[in-house]
Parts: structure tokens; C-alpha cells; sequence
């Protein structure tokens, strides 16, 4: 699994560098902003990928004396560093665009700079597929992240070719730069909405639809009384559950764990990638619980 995942990340890094490429040889036979609006944001999704392929290298890793839970984090970070990279481009984009916002000027060969455009477009849109698959296969948010980035700059590099085709029939340059901005507003958006998944499962946030099916499986079991405290938080593609089940105090701890190894295999088939810790208590230990979390105390 860890080598395909690694050669999707070289890949995207082979790709980027070839979209880079035609990009700014579109910018450079136009003179568009839009079309180096467009080139800026693959300097992003190089640099990403090259921080994929190092994460996902760094969080194949066993987990060691310092890191007794792995180091599937390394996938979060590099997200939460890629969405800072994300508006850096956008507000670099901003700064290039003000001045031709009020001095439009009249675009030379634009034609061809589409064509060249529409061609590096067509290379990302393939590779988002393929990495989009991987990360649903893989359950790797660092592929999932990159492969929506990569979706975005599919669209936004869709909508610079439509709108500098009618700026070119209509001479209306002023979309140039207009359309540039656009570009840095979606960027800007997309760098949050990065930031703000990331940063959700850095805080250790709950995983509401693992949840349910963990739920849903405890549910239909039988052998204990209840259960209580269950928790749940997501590190790169594991997630990590807790939960306490209360048994009766006539059950042996041979049972007890026959009981627990059963629930585990359960969870394991209805949660990919979920590690589970379940802590066994007896009757007394329950009522004291109830008890420290009645209304009131």
C-alpha cells in the first residue's frame, strides 16, 4: 500500500513540474495575469507534493519509543501546511494582479497560451482522478487533500481559459486581471476550508460518522450491562476509539475477554483502519460512574 501511495506522490511531484512548465510558457506567449495567476498556484502544487511524498513517507513508519501511537500525523501537518501555502499564493496573486486591475492591457497570442493552458489543465485533471481513487482506497487524507487541491486548479484554470476566450472576442482585457482575482478568491476559500479539516482532527475532534457505526455495532452485541465514555479521534488514516463496557461480576476475565475480542473483530470489519481500546469494568465500577456523572455532582 505504502508503494503505491509513493509513487502516486512521485508522480504528482512529475506532473507538477510539467503543468509548472507549460504554464509559464502560456504566461510568457500572452502576457496574461490570469495565465501567471495560474502558474503561481502550481509553484503550490509542487511544493505540496513534495510535502505528500515526505508525510506519507514519515507516517508508513512503525510506531517507536517516542511515538507509541505512530506517526500517521505527519499526514495532517503536511495538510495544514499546504493550506497555508494555498492563500500564500492567493495574496501573491492579489499583489501582481492590482496593477492591471487599473491599466488593462491588451493581450498578444492569447490563443495560443489557452491552448498551452488547456493542455497542463488536462495533465492535473488526470492526475486528480487517479489520486482521488488511491485516497479512497487508501483512506489517506494526504492524497484526498492533494487530489482536491488538485480539482480546484482544474476549475479555476477552467474558468481562466472561458473567461480570456471572450475576453480575447470581445477585447474586454480589464477580465484579465478581473478574472486573477477570482482565481486568488477561490484559492483563499479552499486554503481555509483546508486549514479548518485540519485543524479538526489536530484537536483530537470526534469522528461523528465512525461513531455511529461504532455505536451501531455495540448496540446489537450482548454479554454486558452497557457501555459508557466512548471516544473517538482521527490520526492520518487510523482511528482511534475508547469505550467502557460493564460486565457482570459473575464473569470470569477469560470470558470477559472472549467478549471484548469478539466486539473488537466487529468493529475492525465495520470501521477500516479503527483501533480500538476497550476497558472492562464490573458492576461496582459502573455504579460509581453513574454516580460521579449524575446531575448535579
Amino acid at each position: 500500500m505504502l508503494m503505491d501511495k509513493s509513487r502516486i506522490a512521485v508522480l504528482a511531484i512529475i506532473v507538477g513540474i510539467m503543468v509548472f512548465v507549460l504554464k509559464v510558457l502560456a504566461y510568457l506567449v500572452s502576457d496574461s495575469v490570469a495565465l501567471l495567476s495560474d502558474a503561481m498556484e502550481s509553484i503550490i502544487n509542487i511544493v505540496a507534493s513534495v510535502m505528500m511524498f515526505v508525510a506519507l513517507m514519515i507516517s508508513a513508519r512503525p510506531e517507536d519509543v517516542d511515538h507509541r501511537y505512530g506517526h500517521q500525523k505527519a499526514e495532517n501537518i503536511s495538510a495544514l501546511i499546504e493550506g497555508l501555502l494555498i492563500i500564500i499564493a492567493a495574496i501573491l496573486i492579489i499583489e501582481a494582479t492590482i496593477g492591471r486591475l487599473f491599466n488593462p492591457v491588451a493581450l498578444e497570442n492569447v490563443d495560443l497560451g489557452l491552448l498551452i493552458s488547456l493542455a497542463a489543465t488536462s495533465l492535473n485533471g488526470i492526475l486528480a482522478l487517479v489520486m482521488m481513487k488511491a485516497a479512497r482506497t487508501t483512506r489517506s487524507m494526504a492524497l484526498e487533500g492533494d487530489a482536491k487541491h488538485l480539482f480546484s486548479d482544474v476549475l479555476s484554470s477552467g474558468g481562466v481559459v472561458i473567461g480570456l476566450f471572450v475576453a480575447s472576442l470581445t477585447g474586454f482585457y480589464i477580465l484579465d486581471p478581473l478574472i486573477a482575482l477570482v482565481v486568488a478568491a477561490l484559492l483563499i476559500r479552499m486554503g481555509i476550508e483546508v486549514l479548518r479539516r485540519t485543524c479538526h482532527d489536530l484537536m483530537d475532534s470526534a469522528c461523528e460518522e465512525e461513531e455511529n457505526a461504532i455505536i451501531e455495532v455495540l448496540e446489537r452485541n450482548q454479554g454486558y450491562l452497557e457501555y459508557h465514555d466512548l471516544k473517538t479521534r482521527r490520526s492520518g488514516r487510523n482511528i482511534f476509539m475508547d469505550v467502557h463496557i460493564c460486565l457482570e461480576g459473575s464473569i470470569t476475565v477469560s470470558e470477559g475477554q472472549e467478549l471484548v475480542t469478539r466486539i473488537e473483530s466487529e468493529l475492525r470489519s465495520a470501521v477500516p483502519d479503527l483501533v480500538p481500546n476497550i476497558r472492562i469494568e464490573d458492576q461496582t465500577q459502573c455504579q460509581k460512574h453513574k454516580a460521579d456523572t449524575a446531575p448535579g455532582n
